[in-house]
């Protein structure tokens, strides 16, 4: 359980590690893999999303002429074998031993999940930063159906140089 002070630490650190540029803070990347508790991970988990529209219904209104109700929408989540999250700002943050992967809170909001998460690995023996890589959405087309999956693409290198030495 992360105290509110671990939260908000993890939060500012966070905000450094996904900030425009080429690389990122090694010593913040460092400090976020000690602060956030390891989750076991799973061999094999599964989060899905299935929405569809109710049924319509038609009639006619007196002095309009026929009309039309479209149905609402549903939707219905599948969640299946996933590790624990911990919600950090506006951010959801899952720590399995090797990476932690960073999601906006508000990302399933979205229809393109193109930059709306992203990953940070690292050596679990030796618990240093390797890489960060920022999710990007494909699809795959099967006959009439369309599957949307999401992939992670390289995207930043740890930078070692410390702050306080470069100026």
């Amino acid at each position: 359980m992360l105290t509110a002070q671990a939260r908000l630490e993890a939060n500012s650190l966070i905000d450094r590690l996904v900030a425009d540029g080429e690389t990122f803070p090694a010593e913040a990347a460092r400090r976020l893999i000690d602060l956030i508790p390891i989750t076991r991970p799973a061999r094999f988990s599964f989060m899905g999303r299935f929405s569809g529209r109710g049924p319509d219904v038609k009639g006619h209104a007196a002095g309009i002429g026929d009309v039309k109700i479209e149905g609402d929408r549903t939707e219905k989540r599948l969640t299946l074998n996933t590790p624990q999250t911990h919600k950090i700002g506006g951010y959801t943050v899952t720590h399995t031993p090797g990476q932690i992967i960073i999601e906006l809170m508000w990302a399933e909001t979205k229809p393109d999940q193109t930059g709306q998460s992203c990953t940070l690995e690292y050596d679990p023996a030796t618990r240093q930063p390797k890489a960060m890589q920022i999710a990007a959405q494909k699809s795959l087309t099967f006959f009439f159906l369309v599957f949307g999956y999401v992939t992670c693409v390289p995207w930043k290198k740890p930078n070692e140089t410390h702050p306080a030495l470069s100026a």
